[in-house]
């Protein structure tokens, strides 16, 4: 590790009427073995630890930091939420060029906003692997005394290689339920009572599946890299700062402090007026300032909870006997259904009206979001009462600025409905249904007030991100509406924001949950004057254009069986066999193009052979299309003249164990049962009119 911190002659900076420094640093990313949560882990380090070390200036320096790459891959450095020229973004291919494997790439800019920011890779999923850090930022006089500060860095850790919990999801969205005993088996569903069981089937009839909290199940949730860490010593009476971020991959926390409640002084680095909290909800990406105090000579601790409840991390602010945080029931997720996963996002929260509109069906939600702008601006200027200790805030409506963040009524306005799409079962997240790779820019011209309406059509969570700006949040605060950089959306919900296009070039756009910017929800928005980002530079930073490849291996007492696919983000090529022990087979490969969320089209042939020797093979072209139920309806036409038409869907009966069935207009019909033995390995026994009855072992690759 080479860190170098080097103060020059203080020279005058005129942009700020004070003097300014040039502050350097040196930092090394490398490869290094590490044990986060039980076993040893090859991972990515930036000044030899995760986090990386906090680099602070002062605001009016210039920072200049330069990164030595000295792993066998290229990684980049984006500065979260600084406003930095283009060019020191760190997005590789859009506006900074990636860091090369073993060379160095250095960065310099002037820090022009004081506050708590952070630092992270924008490479494929480094992020998640170890690289990021903190940055401090501090005003050239501190307007808010306190009497200590600490950084408290919250992340999740996976001891599985990032790349293959992507593969892991894209073969099956809720591949982690069994791990985070998060599966909502039918049995389960029957045992929560018959609020459940109509949740579970207002779903099914709307093709949506069980809803979850989190994609991924992680090994283990960490505070400044570790499970548990202490922060440092503090004295009962004593304002302690607590800057703290969300550096997760994908994972959202409930944060509280032993201590009692925190006052929330900041959000993504801009200072609000106070609000007292006890318990507050952290997006991915998010940053929050709050100042607590000790109410006795004791160590308490402060709790990050994952917002689904399968685990925590925690820091230990003060010396001695630990106090510790309530510890909160786990989320049932059977009784929630669209219209209560909304009221989680809205719920606790002081403005009058909030929970009525988190009951609006989701046509009223995409009659809101096309409403024109005055109508917009009308509601967002709702008045809101503030005051008192809100017990649990889980979104943005009792954040108001310190002063008036409004934009001139001179300048244009433009304004953009971005609907948040996607396909858990393919795991493909979208904007407007089209992923990056299909996607054009957002362009917007210089000088205008931009408009997002953000409108969630999923049942996940989703943290959006713009670079280069920072945005008015339309929390219902009017002129006081909060400024922020990145902002939660939450299931079926609609968030609105606006910003002032200052700059210049192109900016990433981009859900931060870094398996769904992976798959497709993200965009670049383009200066139309100054743009340099066409196609082939769009194309570069489209990872959902990747391939994934997947085998189904049966070996069973009356046939075997099998499947092997590979596909990206719309495309997938596909071969399916069976063959028993008389020499019968049926071999079908087929190319399918997905068209939507509930449509596949397919072309592809099927080579068949019988007892008596006899075969025939054809071409076919068909459709497939997800019923209510989530029942699937497939219908070919064959080269022959036939016509098949059939019917096929599974259920979760219980934990580890799945009933699926499937006919078609040929009067063939299967039933399975799978049980999971591991993720892997499974039992499987079937019965059906080809093959008759029988057992054995499937393997999954």
């Amino acid at each position: 590790m080479r860190i170098f911190l080097v103060v020059f002659l203080l020279q005058p900076l005129l942009a700020f009427g004070a003097e300014a420094a040039v502050v350097e640093y040196e930092l090394d990313i490398e490869y290094q073995t590490v044990n986060k949560a039980g076993r040893p882990v090859r991972a990515m380090v930036v000044g030899g630890s995760i986090p990386a070390p906090t680099i602070e200036a002062t605001l009016g320096d210039l920072l200049r930091v330069t990164f030595h790459n000295k792993m066998d891959v290229e990684t980049s450095i984006h500065w979260h939420g600084v406003l930095v020229p283009p060019q020191q973004d760190g997005v590789p291919y859009l506006n900074t060029l990636p860091i090369a494997a073993h060379s160095s790439f250095t960065f310099e800019f002037t820090i022009r906003t004081a506050g708590t920011y952070w630092y992270h890779s924008h490479t494929g999923l480094h992020e998640q692997r170890g690289v990021y850090g903190s940055l401090v930022f501090r005003p050239k006089v501190e307007t808010i005394q306190v009497d200590r500060e600490y950084v408290v860095v919250f992340s999740d850790w996976t001891n599985e290689r990032p790349k293959d919990v992507l593969r892991h999801l894209k073969r099956e969205g809720e591949y982690y339920a069994l791990q985070k005993d998060s599966v909502q088996s039918w049995d389960r569903v029957i045992a929560n009572g018959s609020r459940a069981v109509r949740n579970r089937l207002r779903s099914a009839w709307t093709r949506m599946g069980p809803m979850d909290l989190s994609d991924v199940g992680y090994d283990a949730f960490l505070a400044n890299g570790e499970q548990v860490h202490r922060l440092g010593p503090a004295q009962p009476g004593e304002r302690v700062r607590l800057r703290m971020i969300n550096a997760a991959a994908s994972s959202y926390f409930d944060i509280e402090f032993a201590g009692g409640p925190m006052t929330i002084i900041s959000a993504d680095g801009i200072d609000l007026q106070p609000q007292a909290v006890k318990r507050l909800r952290i997006a991915v990406a998010e940053t929050y300032d709050v100042i607590v105090e000790l109410p006795d000579n004791l160590a308490y601790e402060l709790r990050a909870t994952s917002m689904d409840g399968t685990g925590y991390a925690t820091a230990i602010l003060g010396e001695g006997e630990i106090v510790r945080a309530p510890v909160h029931p786990r989320p049932n997720l059977f009784l929630m259904d669209m219209g209560m996963a909304m009221d989680m996002e809205m719920a606790d929260q002081p403005m009058a009206g909030m929970k009525e509109m988190a009951e609006m069906p989701t046509a009223g939600m995409k009659e809101m979001a096309e409403m024109p702008t005055a109508g917009i601006k009308e509601m967002a200027e709702m008045p809101m009462p503030l005051g008192g200790v809100i017990g649990h805030m889980k979104d943005y409506g009792a954040l108001r600025a310190l002063e008036s963040t409004e934009y001139g009524a001179a300048a244009p306005r433009r304004q953009h409905v971005l609907e948040l799409t996607g396909n858990m079962d393919r795991y493909v997240w979208s904007i407007n249904n089209r992923t990056l790779s299909e996607a054009d820019r957002i362009l917007i011209r210089r000088g205008e007030v931009v408009r997002f309406v953000l409108v969630n059509k999923t049942m996940m969570n989703h943290p959006m991100h713009l670079h280069g700006h920072f945005f008015r949040v339309l929390n219902g605060q009017g002129a006081l509406s909060p400024l922020k950089h990145t902002i939660d959306v939450g299931p079926m919900s609609t968030v609105t924001i606006e910003f002032e296009a200052n700059e210049e070039r192109d900016w990433f756009f981009h859900c931060h949950n870094l398996y769904h910017m992976a798959s497709g929800m993200a965009r670049v928005v383009s200066y139309e004057a100054s743009s340099q980002a066409d196609k082939s530079v769009i194309r570069k930073l489209a990872e959902d254009r990747h391939w994934f490849a997947f085998a189904d291996l049966a070996v069973m007492s009356h046939q075997l069986s099998g499947r092997v696919w590979a596909a990206n983000s719309r495309h997938r090529f596909e071969v399916e066999w069976d063959f028993d022990w008389r020499d019968e087979y049926e071999i079908e490969p087929v190319y399918v193009r997905n068209l939507s969320r509930w449509l596949d089209v397919y072309a592809g042939g099927t080579f068949e052979a019988d007892e008596d020797g006899s075969r025939e093979n054809v071409g076919m072209i068909g459709v497939r299309y997800i019923l209510p139920m989530l029942i699937t309806a497939d219908l070919r036409l064959e080269t022959n003249g036939d016509v098949h038409f059939g019917l096929s869907s599974e259920l979760r009966l219980q934990k580890r164990l799945k009933f699926d069935w499937e006919w078609n207009t040929d009067e063939e019909y299967e039933i399975g049962l799978e049980y999971e033995l591991s993720k892997t390995v499974l039992i499987r026994a079937s019965f059906g009119s080809e093959y008759e009855a029988g057992a054995g072992l499937l393997v999954k690759f």
